[in-house]
């Protein structure tokens, strides 16, 4: 199952989306267990699998954001917190323009989208498309 999440409304998180009757929540239910980041392919994975909070049916989902060029990215390693891989919080925001103006879209059509992770790893990226991809069980 495919569920588009390009277009999430403004400053809200998409960590949590539904489809029909399914409801995922990547922050409470899910680990995420790889970030894969292709500079060829403009492209990157973040694959999560079901924590024991998990209530679904579900096997994996990864999310895919497509013709992506990341703008930051920042990561701060603690072995010790057991929260590492937990997703916080992922939106889609404004970025600035210049002369302190704020857009909402690329020239070029792409959008932004904020990416924190616990305890501490941040991404900023533009990307055309960001799509899920949930594998049921």
């Amino acid at each position: 199952m495919e569920i588009d999440l390009t277009n999430s409304e403004l400053f809200k998180s998409f960590a949590e989306f539904e489809q029909e009757e399914l409801h995922i929540d990547l922050h409470t239910e899910f680990d995420c267990d790889a970030i894969d980041f292709s500079s060829s392919k403009k492209q990157l994975k973040l694959s999560f699998k079901p924590n024991k909070y998990c209530k679904c049916e579900v096997k994996s989902v990864e999310v895919v954001f497509d013709d992506c060029t990341i703008e930051r990215y920042c990561s701060k390693f603690d072995r010790t917190n057991t929260d590492s891989g937990t997703l916080d919080i992922m939106y889609r925001g404004r970025f600035e323009i210049g002369n302190d103006e704020l857009g909402e879209i690329s020239r070029a059509g792409l959008y932004y989208y904020y990416i924190n992770f616990l305890p501490d790893v941040d991404f900023e990226l533009f990307a055309r498309s960001v799509k899920a991809k949930v594998n049921l069980i």
